[in-house]
């Protein structure tokens, strides 16, 4: 599994968890949690206008959604060995330790414009609890521009064109480059909501 892994990370800038990583029990316990941390969530509404490249080579925008760091159950698939396992096979690097994960809540024209996810992040799982949810854009060809030139083309286009479609898949999760390749979710036009997980690593012994 590991030179797969990291061949199609080098090639494409993504990971694929194998679906049997996660126990299907693990998946329930973590869908009730959502259900329960939903009430307490918090608005993420960033209203500045455009691409603001930041220090750390990450870029922010407009977005906006509900967010909430989860429970137990979330922080026991974050730190769980065999994700950190896939991680480090996918980017070959020695130690990945989750840094950030948490529930994103996507309510009927919810979106979040295109971005580039913080400089720590080494490698960015994601998946739905959701089923059905739509793919994320991304550009993986913009992926080893630096900062400035990815703020220079995309300053005035909150969603892309030219894009490919990242699919987003229920109860199994996919590593992409977020910190790298540029990526959006554009407004929700379903009249449910959405609930993803993300599940950020990066490499302590940098």
């Amino acid at each position: 599994m590991g030179a797969a892994l990291r061949q199609t990370w080098l090639s494409e800038g993504r990971a694929d968890v194998p679906p049997d990583v996660i126990a299907p029990s693990l998946w329930e316990e973590i869908a009730q949690e959502a259900d329960q941390c939903e009430p307490h969530s918090v608005v993420r509404h960033n209203q500045r206008p455009g691409l603001l490249p930041m220090r750390d080579g990450s870029i922010t925008s407009p977005q906006r959604c509900r967010v909430h760091p989860g429970g137990p159950a979330l922080s026991s698939l974050a730190v769980s060995k065999e994700l950190a396992e896939v991680a480090g096979e996918a980017t070959g690097r020695a130690k990945m330790t989750p840094i950030r994960f948490g529930f994103k809540f996507y309510a009927p024209g919810d979106y979040m414009h295109v971005h580039r996810d913080d400089g720590k992040c080494e490698i960015t799982f994601s998946c739905g609890l959701t089923p059905g949810l739509g793919a994320m854009g991304w550009l993986p060809n913009l992926r080893w521009l630096t900062t400035e030139q990815v703020a220079e083309r995309l300053a005035d286009t909150p969603y892309p064109d030219g894009g490919d479609e990242f699919p987003i898949r229920h109860r199994v999760l996919t590593g992409f480059d977020g910190s790298r390749i540029p990526h959006w979710r554009t407004p929700l036009d379903s009249q449910s909501r959405e609930v993803l997980i993300t599940i950020c690593f990066t490499d302590l012994t940098v």
